[in-house]
């Protein structure tokens, strides 16, 4: 599962670089309200990449089941999904996250840009915050060591991406010229921070990834 979490966030990545090359390039549609219309909409403000963001963290809360909830006092690899308020919250929390980032959208409205990051954010830190402190109980086990030291990586840098992301959105919202980069109303010099944190977490899952195929070699 890990892979699959790992091409969606290399999808959700590839579609806000394609954001960026429409804004340089001035690349536009007319807003004519087609379908061609809305697609481009959502991929300029990033909402088809928070699409692919909150599928990916509802994915990682599966994995976190899988990996830490399992019946071991039975010796059974079977787990009970949404048994209990805190997964029902989560599941509540991921439709109504893809459904406000799809379709509560005004082009142009940076304040509801502003809320879509935030909506995201808060997603991953419920999710990924959690996630961390169950693996930190594991980094005593001499085994577990390099698996929870590339899942450390991978979840704090993924959680710092939104958290820029959101700041750059709501420092264009409220109008600091100050942080615009090149002096463009588009994006700040924040804005390059997260792909930094985006290296850091994909080298970290990819660590994760290699070591155990490494232990068994």
């Amino acid at each position: 599962m890990l892979y699959v979490i790992f091409i969606i966030y290399f999808i959700a990545f590839l579609f806000s670089w394609i954001s960026k090359v429409f804004v340089v390039f001035q690349i536009n549609v007319t807003q004519d309200g087609s379908i061609i219309a809305w697609f481009y909409n959502i991929i300029l403000d990033f909402r088809l990449s928070e699409l692919f963001v909150t599928i990916a963290i509802f994915l990682s809360y599966i994995l976190k089941l899988f990996v830490f909830e399992k019946d071991v006092e039975n010796d059974d690899d079977t787990i009970q999904i949404f048994n209990n308020l805190w997964d029902n919250i989560v599941i509540i929390y991921v439709g109504f996250s893809c459904v406000f980032v799809l379709f509560i959208y005004e082009n142009g409205n940076t304040f509801l840009n502003v809320i879509a990051f935030l909506i995201v954010f808060i997603y991953i830190v419920m999710v990924y915050a959690p996630f961390l402190r169950r693996a930190l109980q594991y980094r005593a086990i001499q085994d577990y060591k390099q698996a929870i030291l590339s899942l450390k990586i991978m979840l704090i840098s993924f959680m710092l991406i939104f958290l820029i992301f959101f700041i750059d959105r709501l420092l264009i919202f409220l109008g600091f010229t100050i942080f615009y980069f090149l002096g463009s109303p588009d994006f700040t010099v924040f804005y390059f921070l997260p792909w930094i944190f985006a290296i850091v977490g994909i080298y970290g899952a990819y660590y994760g990834l290699k070591s155990p195929k490494s232990n068994e070699e």
